[in-house]
This record gives structure tokens, C-alpha cells and sequence, in this order.
């Protein structure tokens, strides 16, 4: 049953994102939000080749593809509300906990350890708290849709593009789209969201940087997260040219010094040209200062609300399968009204209404 009606669902969006690609769909409300967000990632799910009998067979990794279109209460600063980076990011500890937690850096070089593993970085002596500030007041959050898929990059645009014509996103006030910095990325918001605002998430930046930092000094964990905190600071002030030169000037030390790994080289030839490609969507206290998110939390959540359903480690889904399952999956994480307009609009089958046990009775003789 889901998977029929996951069907019906992706027939729905696709006629949506045809019209969009012709230029014919119009918004279904009056009134566009103050503030769109966009914010587009891409999950892991396990697959297997279909018609091959009982059990799983050429089993494979495939991905998956998650917008969380998110709208807010506008709010303005006359200045970057939080100049200093969140205590969070500058604690040793929770630092490593997070990027663990995410992997840290895709890639070759990242997913691999260099061959002797750096040493931890000790947690900083702790001091007498200070007083806490009062806390400014953030934008808050309002409705929220998804658009999840196991199409390509292509087919996935027009459908979120669709979802943010159909919301009337295309004009709200303030348009962002959040992303992780993927190659893949850029050219959807260049193509669907030209004059958006596009902001790297700063935590996959983060991520890059206390990688390289580790690498960089493996032998000496101070050193390590000098240069970290140093780097750290001056992006999250929109120093851009500074973390690149930074970057740059470790490359050249490490190049220089025979005792460099390989690897670690990599790492920080990565992070750099990370920065680089990314730099136009850097201008953080901007964005702060605008009341725009700054990095992609709302997206990974709904990835991992996604991955209860759809991963595991017995699930191996075919294309069909799990692409209808996705579709009812989005529809009951949105906070419209679609999950339950869906039935109410879908045609009546046969077992449905007051008659519908008789659908299922056997035809009796009659003389």
C-alpha cells in the first residue's frame, strides 16, 4: 500500500516539476514569507539488483537527495549579532565528538587515517564561568516541507524548484539556499536560484579545518588547535583571503619539511581548495546580520528522521521501492497540510465507504 501510494505521490510531483520546467506552475497561496531557506543534502541508502531471486543480490550503496524548505519570521541587526564563534566550536572535545559524528570530510584522503594517527588535543584548563549574556532574539522558525528523491541532480532541482515555486519562495523578501559545499551544489542554485543568497554550511567548513589543523602539526596538539581556533575565528568573521593564506602557508611548511606524510598533505591540499571554491559563500556575519542560518542542522535532522525509515542494516531496496517510500516519508515530515489532503483529493477505490465490505464478498447463486 505504500508503495502504490508513494507512487501516486511521485506522479504528483512530477507533473510538478514538468510544469516548472515549462514555466506554467503558479504558487498555491497569496502571500509569499518573509524569509525562504533552502537547505539541500544528500543521504545514503543500501540497494540490490532487482529480479535476481530470493536474497540480495549485488548489493551497493546509492544516494538519496533532501531539500528542507524552511520559512521564518524576518529579524534584522544593525550590526553581526554573535561576532565571537559559538563556545561549542572552540571546545576541544565537543569539536572532535562533531566531526566524528560527521565523518569528517569526504574524500579519499579524509576517509582514510594517515599512518601514524595525531594526537588528541587536550581539553583546555577550565576557568570560572562568566556571567551569560542575555540571548538575542533569533528568527523563528515557521513551516517546514520536504522534497526527497532518488533521482539525479537534474530531476532533483526541478523538484525542489517546483516546491519552492509552489510555496511562492520566489518571492519572499530574503531567499538563502544552504549547502554543504558539494560539487554538485553550486550548479543547482546557479541554475534554479540565481539571485538567492548561497551560504556553506559552516559546520562541514569547521570539519575541514580542524582536520587540517590536526594534520598539519600531528605531533603537537597545541599547535594544532592554535592553528585551528585561528582559522576558525577568522571565518566565522568572514576573513576569507586570511584562512586561505593560512591554509597556503601550512601547505608550503609541510611540502618543505621531509617528515610530512603524504597523507597529510592531502588533507590540508583539500581544505584549501575547499576554501577556495567556496569563498563567495563565506560572508558570515552578513548573514548573521541579515537573520540567516548559517549552517545546514535542519537538513541533516531530517536525513536521519529519513534513515529511520529507509536505513539499516537489512534494508536493501530496488529503485521503486524506495523511491515511493521516500515520497510518503516527505509528505508526513512536512508541516502542511499535504499528508492528509493527499487522501482527501486522491480518487475513491472500490473499498471505500459504507459498501466497502461488500467488494470483498463472494458472489452467491440465486435461483
Amino acid at each position: 500500500m505504500t508503495e502504490r501510494l508513494g507512487k501516486e505521490r511521485a506522479a504528483e510531483r512530477d507533473k510538478s516539476a514538468a510544469a516548472m520546467e515549462a514555466r506554467k506552475l503558479r504558487s498555491a497561496y497569496k502571500q509569499a514569507p518573509a524569509v525562504a531557506v533552502i537547505s539541500v543534502d544528500a543521504g545514503k541508502a543500501q540497494f540490490r539488483e532487482e529480479d535476481k531471486g530470493p536474497g540480495v543480490h549485488a548489493a551497493h550503496w546509492g544516494d538519496t537527495k533532501v531539500a528542507c524548505l524552511q520559512t521564518y519570521e524576518n529579524v534584522e541587526y544593525d550590526k553581526d549579532p554573535q561576532p565571537e564563534p559559538p563556545r561549542a566550536f572552540l571546545d576541544p572535545t565537543r569539536v572532535e565528538r562533531l566531526c566524528r559524528e560527521m565523518q569528517q570530510v569526504r574524500g579519499p584522503a579524509m576517509d582514510k587515517q594517515p599512518a601514524k594517527e595525531p594526537a588528541e588535543i587536550p581539553a583546555p584548563k577550565r576557568t570560572k564561568k562568566k556571567k551569560r549574556k542575555a540571548r538575542r532574539k533569533r528568527p523563528r522558525r515557521l513551516v517546514r516541507t520536504v522534497v526527497a528523491t532518488t533521482a539525479a541532480v537534474d530531476a532533483f532541482g526541478w523538484m525542489v524548484s517546483a516546491e519552492a515555486m509552489h510555496r511562492k519562495m520566489y518571492a519572499a523578501k530574503k531567499r538563502a539556499l544552504i549547502g554543504d559545499g558539494g560539487n554538485w551544489i553550486g550548479p543547482l542554485g546557479d541554475l534554479h536560484f540565481p539571485d538567492w543568497i548561497q551560504i556553506l554550511d559552516f559546520v562541514h567548513l569547521l570539519a575541514y579545518l580542524f582536520a587540517a589543523a590536526r594534520l598539519a602539526h600531528s605531533r603537537d596538539p597545541a599547535a594544532a588547535w592554535k592553528l585551528y581556533e585561528q582559522m576558525l575565528r577568522d571565518a566565522w568573521g568572514g576573513r576569507v583571503q586570511q584562512v586561505i593564506d593560512t591554509l597556503q602557508s601550512q601547505l608550503t611548511r609541510m611540502r618543505a619539511l621531509a617528515s610530512s606524510p603524504p597523507d597529510a598533505c592531502k588533507v590540508v591540499e583539500l581544505a584549501t581548495a575547499y576554501v577556495e571554491r567556496n569563498r563567495e559563500r563565506m560572508d558570515y556575519p552578513r548573514y548573521r546580520q541579515l537573520g540567516l542560518p548559517v549552517g545546514s542542522a535542519l537538513v541533516e535532522s531530517l536525513i536521519k528522521q529519513i534513515n529511520h525509515r529507509v536505513k539499516g542494516t537489512e534494508q536493501f531496496w530496488n529503485d521503486g521501492g524506495l523511491e515511493a517510500v521516500l515520497q510518503v516519508r516527505a509528505a508526513y515530515l512536512s508541516q502542511d497540510d499535504r499528508a492528509e489532503s493527499f487522501h482527501e483529493r486522491r480518487p475513491r477505490g472500490s473499498a471505500v465507504g459504507r459498501n466497502r465490505a461488500t467488494a470483498f464478498q463472494p458472489a452467491v447463486a440465486t435461483q
